[in-house]
């Protein structure tokens, strides 16, 4: 009986060793598929498994359209160069172009991208398959005065851009032709997710011989570029009586409709065959990508600020006043730079001392003697450079890192003579350009604003009409993100009580917390950490991963980035891998959010996980 009990157990026994063997293998399976699962959602990148997807762009056909020019004797073969022109572009960047009508819109694959050129003249019932195209989650790239009109020309007030974006013709002007005689350009705004490839912030000529229509909105939105005169400093003037304002002038805007995203630009498609191909091209991609990828990270041009004004004095004739500039600096407690002509800052030794104390002050080079020097023997450089260097640091006991060349001369020659007196950056008259940039390891600081020497000679205007024009001009710059730079001199705006248009347009800027004022070393290092800043982005199911490098050896503080998403996803919280980083993210409106990282080591990469959930999963 024993016997035969032990067998029972023993045969027993290996039936749920087997089925024990069984349940632990699958349990095996289920924990590897979830642990597969969690990485693919919150680890793996989706380009992983996307490399093969293909990247579609569809171009509207209208019928509409068509007719228009076809009833009223138009050459429609040049609209098609136009369309064609823009689908070359396309495939340059690698998409590929399909033609597409307004009823086949809905059978598009979801998040497509729809591109409508110059479509003048659309039906009711294809502007409804497009704004029906755009809330279900679609996104659209079109321009100028869409849907403005029917087949026979005849005004539409409800329009596709109205309907759209909330942009409303303005009663003011409706629509402006300029003179061909002006220079105008396309400035772009550089913390903007469309202009990122427009490195250095460069300005666009800008082509047309089309009136432009003008618009208001009470909606909030962002434009990424506007219409200026001379380089930066003023919104397009249209006469001397006639200047559009900010909201007018503005050429491009993006923003969100139900569950789509938009992009739209006032001026007609021939603009981007004209002169400056290849920038229009980047800016072209920018447009796309915007469209096409979820999430878009926008480094601060200056690390924790978007708008910085930055005043200098050239300290030269009537020196003694180099005191009225440190006074109102040390005032307002407002970073300043003087650049000091060496050998005038030699005969008044006790100011140099007195004023090289200011925590806010800084003492830059404006040569030796101030006399030229580009063209001169190799002795003339190397005493207007590394000579002043070395006499200012004497009196100051302060290093001097900035340079002012007179009469703004700078050749290839003197930047070498710069490198080699230890010299970091050189304050000089503006390229087309909204932020410094480097060359030859010394930073160009692009010179934008009116200086003083035009508002009182040339110009001789009153204080008041002086200081409202530099709060204008101030504008022009912080709306596009760039730096404004301002210029005065010992003898003209720190002379007598021209010093008191100075005092008012510092406390104007104090009083507005979105300025920061720095002086030029301040400046320096802001941009060399920016440029040592590189940004990595991975898009995961429900993580987006972002690496981030600081290659410089300095500590970076307070790093500040722009996410531009699609309206379907909502950015939760960030996480580090770094114990003890705690990073910040808000939400500023609509699908753009702040992303604030407190703390970075020199030579150190960090990685972020950001939580997010999209509605459309």
């Amino acid at each position: 009986m024993h016997t035969l009990s032990s067998h029972y157990t023993m045969t027993q026994s290996k039936d749920y060793y087997g089925l024990k063997l069984i349940i632990s293998f699958l349990l095996l399976i289920v924990l590897l598929a979830s642990t597969s699962l969690y990485l693919i959602q919150n680890y793996y990148s989706k380009s992983f498994f996307d490399m093969r997807e293909k990247k579609n762009l569809y171009f509207l056909e209208s019928k509409t359209l068509k007719n228009m020019y076809s009833n009223n004797n138009m050459d429609y073969s040049t609209y098609e160069k136009r369309v064609k022109y823009i689908k070359s572009l396309a495939k340059e960047h690698c998409y590929i172009t399909h033609s597409v009508t307004a009823e086949k819109l809905h059978t598009l694959p979801k998040n497509s991208i729809i591109v409508l050129l110059d479509m003048m003249a659309l039906s009711e019932n294809e502007i409804k398959n497009i704004d029906n195209f755009i809330q279900n989650g679609g996104n659209i790239l079109f321009n100028f005065t869409s849907g403005f009109l029917n087949e026979s020309l005849k005004y539409r007030q409800k329009n596709l851009v109205n309907i759209i974006t909330g942009l409303s013709l303005n009663p003011q002007f409706n629509t402006i032709k300029l003179d061909h005689k002006s220079s105008v350009y396309l400035s772009p705004k550089v913390a903007s997710p469309i202009t990122k490839y427009l490195k250095r912030a460069a300005t666009l000529d800008f082509n047309i011989y089309d009136p432009l229509p003008v618009f208001h909105t009470d909606k909030v939105l962002e434009s990424d570029a506007f219409l200026t005169n001379w380089t930066q400093t003023n919104y397009i003037k249209l006469s001397e009586q006639e200047e559009l304002n900010m909201q007018q002038s503005s050429l491009i805007w993006h923003g969100v409709k139900g569950k789509g995203r938009w992009i739209y630009f006032t001026f007609p498609s021939y603009v981007f065959m004209d002169a400056q191909k290849e920038l229009y091209k980047k800016l072209f991609r920018g447009m796309l990508d915007y469209l096409r990828y979820p999430f878009t990270v926008i480094p601060y041009p200056y690390i924790d600020s978007k708008n910085i004004i930055f005043i200098s004095e050239d300290t030269e004739y009537k020196y003694e006043n180099l005191k009225q500039f440190h006074d109102i600096s040390l005032k307002h407690k407002f970073p300043m730079t003087a650049f000091c002509v060496a050998q005038l800052a030699q005969k008044h030794k006790e100011l140099m001392q007195y004023v090289s104390k200011s925590p806010y002050l800084e003492i830059g080079s404006h040569s030796y003697s101030h006399e030229k020097i580009v063209g001169k023997d190799e002795s003339v450089y190397e005493k207007e450079t590394i000579g002043s260097n070395k006499l200012l640091h004497y009196l100051t006991n302060k290093e001097i890192s900035g340079f002012r060349a007179p009469r703004e001369e700078v050749d290839k020659k003197l930047l070498e003579y710069l490198q080699k007196g230890n010299y970091k950056y050189i304050l000089n008259e503006g390229e087309n350009r909204l932020t410094p940039y480097f060359k030859d390891n010394i930073l160009i600081i692009p010179r934008h604003a009116t200086d003083d020497y035009s508002y009182l000679i040339n110009l001789d205007w009153s204080a008041d009409e002086i200081l409202k024009n530099m709060i204008k001009e101030l504008h022009t710059i912080v709306n596009l993100n760039g730096i404004y730079t301002l210029s005065t001199h010992t003898h003209l705006m720190s002379f007598g009580s021209n010093i008191n248009i100075l005092d008012k347009f510092c406390k104007y800027v104090k009083e507005h917390k979105d300025m920061s004022a720095m002086n030029g070393i301040m400046l320096y290092k802001r941009a060399l950490q920016r440029e040592n800043l590189h940004i990595e982005l991975k898009v995961t199911q429900k993580k987006l991963l972002l690496t981030l490098q600081n290659s410089s050896d300095e500590t970076v503080q307070n790093a500040h980035f722009e996410i531009y998403t699609d309206p379907n996803i909502t950015l939760k919280d960030v996480e580090s891998e770094i114990i003890g980083l705690h990073a910040e993210i808000k939400k500023l409106y609509q699908n753009k959010y702040l992303l604030i990282i407190p703390l970075m080591q020199p030579q150190s990469k960090i990685t972020l996980f950001i939580n997010y959930e999209n509605k459309d999963i």
